[in-house]
């Protein structure tokens, strides 16, 4: 299962491109957020990045296979508030979590925060991966054969 949320179709289209190479379902969350428009999306956006609590976040499955895949854009440093939220309250306790992150720079900071995140909700982190986006989505090709490198070499490596 892609577990996604995406408010400009950029990380849309790296889930896109994860189950163009998987074939597992896409399963996307809504937030009340992404109707925000210009300083009002801002604000909201960054107060959601540190403090998801207050957000309406729909669409959450009811169930998880063993092992799923969560991509997500980063916010102000931080991921998406509706996906922080998704973490938050999901039963994650017995699911392998690989993460998949949309941002202008990726860093190592997006990492941590990932990593503390899983560590709260009781998920087994599998592996990140970043992708750096810029105003307009990527090439489907592209972003298609850096996640299938991903995949191949990092996540589900061929024994020798």
């Amino acid at each position: 299962m892609i577990i996604y949320f995406s408010r400009t179709d950029k990380t849309k289209a790296a889930a896109q491109a994860l189950h163009d190479i998987t074939g597992l379902p896409l399963y996307p969350l809504e937030s009340d957020i992404t109707d925000a428009k210009g300083f009002l999306f801002a604000f909201k956006a960054i107060k959601a990045a540190f403090d998801p609590k207050g957000l309406s976040v729909r669409n959450m499955p009811d169930t998880l296979p063993e092992e799923i895949y969560l991509c997500a854009p980063v916010w102000a440093g931080e991921p998406a508030g509706p996906m922080k939220y998704f973490i938050a309250n999901a039963k994650l306790e017995r699911v392998r979590v690989h993460v998949l992150l949309t941002a202008a720079t990726p860093s190592r900071q997006h990492i941590a925060s990932v990593k503390k995140l899983m560590d709260k909700a009781g998920a087994t982190l599998g592996e990140i991966f970043q992708i750096a986006t810029t105003k307009q989505p990527p090439e489907a090709e592209i972003l298609r054969e850096h996640i299938n490198d991903w995949l191949e070499t990092v996540v589900h490596p061929k024994p020798e």
